[in-house]
Parts: structure tokens; sequence; C-alpha cells
């Protein structure tokens, strides 16, 4: 029964708008940085193909969340609104069981589009003969799936505690708007104006799962770019390149890790109808 839920959750996420939003998406932004970003020039350290793949990558920080908060605050409150989750409690099923089949699918459907963009343009590079390094390119891969399954995890977390599917969706932009939100410029205009230490306005960015990705990324791409701005080289200062890429990877699969056992306890003991 649990793998049934699991197809009937991939279907009605297959057939959802989100979804075909997401891979449309994905490809124009593919096909922009396809022409803006493989011109001679190096930027963040790279050319070609590989500069593609890191811009997409970089413009994924963005909205990959958003999509990840879209497709899962609202999966627990719509089912329990559209009574579908009474109907799944009313088989032999168990409430962990049903948590999974929610989530799941939509975790997939959150990271294939662009999951998929990025291994697309791996391979076109090596049959151009513009290979990726395998390392940067796993680096891309693992930092995708760290911000999709963050905030997937943190959709599900919200979801169970809203109540209507109205409320679920508000609460994740507003989650999403705070993300994108504390980056460098809105830091330093709080370090500027309340006079606060740097040690807690950089402590603050860093817990920040989005800014740790971005931080990451551009620090395993070249630590002494100015593109790093004073969040990512304070980091770098501090911490030591290696450990920063460690720590951009890391810590979003920590903060997913900690808000999905959240959300799991929250169904599984809740009132779910």
């Amino acid at each position: 029964m649990s793998a049934a839920v699991l197809r009937i959750e991939a279907r009605g996420v297959a057939r959802a708008r989100w979804f075909t939003a997401a891979w449309v998406l994905a490809a124009a932004l593919v096909g922009f940085f396809v022409v803006v970003g493989s011109r001679e020039s190096a930027v963040v350290g790279f050319t070609g193909l590989g500069r593609v793949m890191g811009g997409v990558v970089q413009a994924s920080l963005l909205f990959l969340p958003l999509l990840a908060l879209l497709s899962t605050t609202q999966a627990a409150s719509a089912a329990r609104q559209q009574g579908v989750l009474e109907w799944y409690l009313a088989h032999p099923l168990s409430r962990a069981r049903v948590f999974w089949g929610l989530f799941l699918p939509r975790l997939g459907a959150v990271l294939l589009p662009v999951a998929g963009s990025v291994a697309v343009l791996a391979a076109v590079a090596w049959g151009l003969g513009q290979p990726v390094g395998v390392a940067l390119l796993g680096e891309f891969l693992l930092l995708l799936l760290g911000q999709g399954f963050c905030f997937a995890a943190l959709g599900m977390a919200v979801g169970v505690t809203a109540r209507a599917p109205e409320q679920a969706l508000l609460l994740g932009l507003s989650l999403w708007a705070a993300c994108a939100a504390l980056v460098d410029f809105v830091l330093l205009g709080l370090l500027l104006r309340w006079d606060l230490p740097p040690q807690a306005v950089f402590g603050i960015a860093v817990a920040n799962p989005i800014q740790a990705g971005r931080v990451g990324m551009l620090a395993g791409l070249d630590p002494q770019l100015g593109v790093l701005g004073p969040v990512g080289t304070w980091a770098t200062i501090t911490l030591g390149a290696p450990a920063t890429v460690a720590y951009g990877l890391a810590w979003p699969f920590a903060v997913g890790g900690a808000a999905l056992l959240g959300a799991r306890r929250r169904f599984l003991k809740g009132d779910l109808l």
C-alpha cells in the first residue's frame, strides 16, 4: 500500500502546474546563461559551459528553495482539506508511510528539473571537449540536493502545523522571503545602522541555508574572488576554504534533517483530521 501512495502522489505531482513551470524555468535559465554566460571572459573562476553551469546553480539558489516550499507547504494541509488524508488513513497504512508518500515525490519533482539541467550541461560539455571537473560537478549536485532537501523539509514542517492551505502558502512565502533577504547588503545595513558586532551579523548570515550554499559554492571555485562578498570573505578567512565549502554543503542538510524530523513527529502525533 505504501508503494501505491507513492505512485498516487507522484502522478498528482507530475500533473501539477508548478512541476511544469519548474521545467520551463530550468530550461529558460539554461538558455539565458548559454547566451550570456559562454563568452570568452572569465567570471567566478571559469569559462565556457562550466561558467554556464555555475550561473544556473547560482540562480537556482533563489528559485529552488521557493519551488521546494511551494510544493511541500500545502501537501499535508491540502490533503487534509480535500479528504485525501482521511482516505489514506482509512486503509491499513501507518502515518509514517503516508508522510513519506507525501514528501518523497515532491522532493524528487523539485530536484529533477534543476539537477537534470546541470547533468545535461555536464554531458554536453564532455561531448564538446570542455569537460567540467568531477569534483566541481559533484559539488554543484550536492549543493542543489542540499537546498532542495532543506527547503522541502522546512515546507513539510510548515505544512503539518498550518490548518489551511492558504495559511501554509503564506508561511512558506514568508520563510523564503526571510531567507532570500538575508544577503550581504541587508546584513551590512544592520551592521551600520545598529552597530551590531560583526560576528553576530556574519553568524546570522551563515545560519541562512541559502547564504551558506552560495558561500560554499563560491569558496570552492576561488576563495580570493571579490564575488564572495563580506560574509563569504569572513567565513573563508575564519574557517578556511575547505571548511567553508564543507559547511556550505553540510549545513542545509543539517537544517533540513532537523526540520524533517520535527515535521514527521508532528505528523505522527498531531491531530491530522
